[in-house]
């Protein structure tokens, strides 16, 4: 490896580390939570139910890369909006130490770590003991298919299924479907 390199190498390695104690992160995670997930999706992948009914797809923070997607990139669009696209401005509802903060948060949980926001479900965000819900991850994080037959289901899983639709689907809603049935296109929007 030669000298540049391994400067490089550690120039990154220090950034992740900056990134991860940068304590506006933290307070990111709870804005985020707050205001976007319901259209950037709780592990930013964009996919949600209300995803499904804007004109535009919001934006999937996942798997891009920091150059593509920078902090000031990010504060840029939660301040002023990206026009042609649904997402609106949030300077006349976030502080802009919310900005800054939700900014961070995403840049590092999502464009930098490629992390899936895992500390939502916590006591200080209204879920204690979250693990109760435990029989039905596999239905919200996709390891079984909701339409699996129920002869193929465990009773344990068959209790899962029944506790992630009366519990969890109303924000876990894109579980994973064996067949997704017919794709419906978009009515026309109705002429003025």
């Amino acid at each position: 490896m030669t000298r540049l390199a391994a400067f490089a190498a550690l120039a990154l390695v220090a950034g992740f580390a900056r990134a991860a104690s940068d304590p506006r992160v933290e307070e990111g995670r709870r804005v985020y939570n707050f205001r976007c997930y319901y259209c950037h999706g709780y592990s930013g992948d964009a996919r949600t139910l209300a995803a499904t009914m804007l004109p535009s797809a919001p934006r999937a923070f996942r798997g891009m890369r920091p150059d593509e997607m920078p902090r000031e990139r990010i504060a840029l669009a939660v301040a002023n909006g990206v026009p042609g696209t649904a997402m609106k401005p949030f300077a006349g509802t976030l502080t802009p130490g919310e900005i800054a903060a939700v900014s961070a948060f995403v840049h590092d949980e999502f464009v930098v770590r490629n992390a899936g926001n895992t500390r939502y479900h916590t006591p200080e965000n209204g879920w204690p003991r979250h693990e109760r819900y435990a029989a039905a991850f596999p239905f919200a994080q996709g390891r079984i298919a909701l339409d699996t037959p129920e002869s193929r289901l465990s009773p344990a899983e068959k209790a899962g299924r029944r506790l992630y639709l009366e519990s969890c689907i109303t924000c876990h809603d894109r579980a994973k479907v064996a067949d997704e049935g017919p794709v419906w296109e978009r009515a026309p929007a109705p002429a003025r």
